[in-house]
């Protein structure tokens, strides 16, 4: 949470120890730096990460597959469990915001995860007919999605939410989009 709110240079450790309701001390008992422990919390955010794309799967490089993966992730996004992802990526926009460390790892995993399949899918979607000009490349592909993601599950976050969109045609505004 404080790496999330802070970024790593604004993180304190006495911070991270109050929240965690344990002694500063006992925080460098188990890390040897506030580094190690960024760390340590980044391969958390990693798995949480790869659980993600296992959910949002390509079920075939087909243009249906393509469609039906981004309307997975969108619906991930949009969901109550996409609430579990809020710290991420408050850590994430607090990366885009400063450093960027985290934010380039997040983006080049996604890019590095997903390109393969997406590639495949989209010269499927020439091939059957579905995509006619060149679109947009998959690398960018990727990162569009990985941002509107973030902001989707980011504004679901919001008290007042069922006041500012409709869900449903927000789900479909954005898979047309994406």
């Amino acid at each position: 949470k404080v790496f999330a709110e802070s970024g790593f240079e604004g993180a304190k450790t006495q911070r991270i120890a109050s929240e965690a309701r344990i002694s500063e001390a006992l925080v460098y008992r188990h890390y040897p730096s506030k580094e190690a422990l960024y760390r340590a919390v980044l391969r958390q955010l990693i798995r949480e990460q790869d659980a993600n794309y296992r959910e949002m799967y390509l079920p075939e490089a087909t243009t249906a597959g393509l469609i039906q993966s981004i309307r997975n992730y969108v619906e991930l996004s949009l969901s109550e469990s996409g609430g579990r992802m809020q710290e991420g990526l408050r850590m994430l926009l607090a990366s885009l915001a400063g450093e960027g460390g985290y934010a380039s790892l997040v983006y080049r995993r996604a890019q590095r995860k997903m390109q393969h399949q997406v590639e495949a899918a989209i010269e499927a979607a020439r091939a059957a007919g579905d995509l006619h000009e060149r679109g947009i490349s998959t690398r960018n592909l990727a990162m569009f999605q990985e941002h509107i993601g973030t902001m989707l599950t980011m504004l679901s976050a919001l008290p007042n939410r069922d006041e500012l969109y409709d869900r449903d045609t927000l789900l479909n505004d954005a898979i047309l989009f994406c």
